[in-house]
């Protein structure tokens, strides 16, 4: 067993020793009278040092706003939401965070005190979400990753209110989240993607010579790029003309827009393995060749009016980014019930793109580099069970080495 090495400490300093090859502190502050105390951990004494005095600055600090036995739930919420949350987080993720809080926690425990939550109160909640006692919007059940989803983030704001010294305990911790439910997929047949683009295509031409022509075009290429690349709906409308190399047949997905807001902006790619390069058809090519000529002439008719600065590809009316809501009501959705296929997303046009690749025998760390994902189990464990032959190749090997 490695000796505990204690050492001495400066004044205020905390109390620091060795253990088992790391460094530990303990650090105290007095609140409401009564003594708390956290330990950090860390590779060096500095490190859990500068974690000790944030602890106790961020204690002095925010524990003057809120009372020990008077704070309830909704408020403190709210602070955390807009004070700490919202400023350390993308805008969508934040409006998860709030959503799954407002929606599915606070109605049943917002007007509980802090310090009299218990774990048996969560999970109470939790359970009635699970078995579908209580219900989301239409009255349809949640999936388990949203109650899963809104009991991490009440476990991130009672840690919060443990770090800041309001509470000794995060009651979240001794709670357990319901078992995940992967939620079933749609990818297109082959019929499906044909009818699909046909219907898109027909609908532009219908409309060619409406003043929303550039809407309609740009949804038609979106569909073909989802489809043709399996990027994500943010990756798409995020592109610009600057990512396509139209001679050598390549995009490259360097960044990505805030989807579900008024104000759509650009951002980085959701994770490092997201931003990649993905080789397309000739096919797509030549959509995209054509399409880039009518937007130029297009932008020339409207001069002035024409406000893109960015090389938008998927562009609305006057060069800014088409609407992904606007496009999802006005120009996808519709073209689905009109084919009977309402149970699709847009996502699901990714899901289609690697299921096909996969059903041709691509290996399977090509189609992880072309969806950008982060781990090749992850592609795995996402599309290989639709994938049948697979199974039935490798029995077949078997055989063949008369195994």
């Amino acid at each position: 067993m490695p000796k505990t090495q204690k050492l001495r400490r400066s004044n205020g300093e905390g109390t620091f020793y060795q253990k088992q090859g790391k460094w530990r502190g303990q650090f105290s502050i007095t609140k409401n009278s009564k003594l708390i105390r956290r330990t950090f951990s860390g590779e060096t004494k500095l490190e859990v040092y500068k974690l000790g005095q944030q602890w106790i600055e961020a204690a002095q600090q925010n524990t003057a706003l809120f009372s020990y036995k008077l704070t309830k739930l909704n408020e403190f919420c709210h602070y955390w939401l807009l004070e700490v949350k919202k400023v350390s987080i993308k805008p969508k993720t934040f409006q998860k965070y709030d959503s799954t809080l407002r929606l599915y926690i606070l109605p049943y425990l917002g007007q509980k005190k802090l310090s009299t939550i218990t774990p048996q109160d969560v999970q109470a909640v939790l359970n009635e979400w699970s078995t579908g006692n209580l219900k989301g919007k239409k009255g349809h059940p949640i999936s388990s990753s949203t109650i899963r989803c809104a009991r991490r983030y009440l476990s991130e704001l009672f840690d919060y209110a443990v770090n800041i010294g309001l509470l000794l305990k995060n009651p979240i911790k001794l709670t357990k989240a319901p078992r995940l439910v992967t939620t079933e997929i749609h990818p297109l047949t082959l019929p499906e993607i044909h009818n699909l683009t046909n219907a898109m295509k027909l609908q532009l031409q219908a409309n060619i010579d409406s003043p929303y022509r550039m809407n309609y075009y740009a949804s038609y290429i979106a569909t073909k790029i989802a489809l043709g690349t399996g990027m994500r709906l943010g990756e798409v409308f995020g592109l610009c003309w600057d990512c396509v190399d139209l001679n050598h047949n390549i995009i490259s997905v360097r960044r990505t827009i805030q989807t579900g807001s008024k104000e759509q902006s650009f951002q980085d790619t959701k994770t490092k393995t997201s931003r990649r390069s993905i080789p397309i058809t000739k096919d797509l090519c030549q959509e995209l060749i054509t399409y880039k000529e009518f937007q130029s002439n297009y932008a020339k008719t409207l001069g002035d009016k024409w406000t893109d600065t960015h090389g938008v590809i998927i562009s609305g009316t006057f060069g800014k980014i088409l609407s992904t809501s606007n496009f999802k009501s006005r120009y996808f959705i519709p073209i689905l019930k009109q084919l009977n296929l309402e149970h699709i997303t847009f996502h699901d046009l990714r899901h289609t793109h690697a299921t096909l690749l996969l059903a041709q025998k691509i290996n399977p760390k090509i189609v992880q580099e072309r969806l950008g994902h982060s781990t090749i189990t992850l592609t795995l464990d996402t599309y290989s069970h639709l994938i049948p032959d697979i199974q039935k190749e490798a029995v077949n090997a078997l055989d063949n080495l008369g195994i």
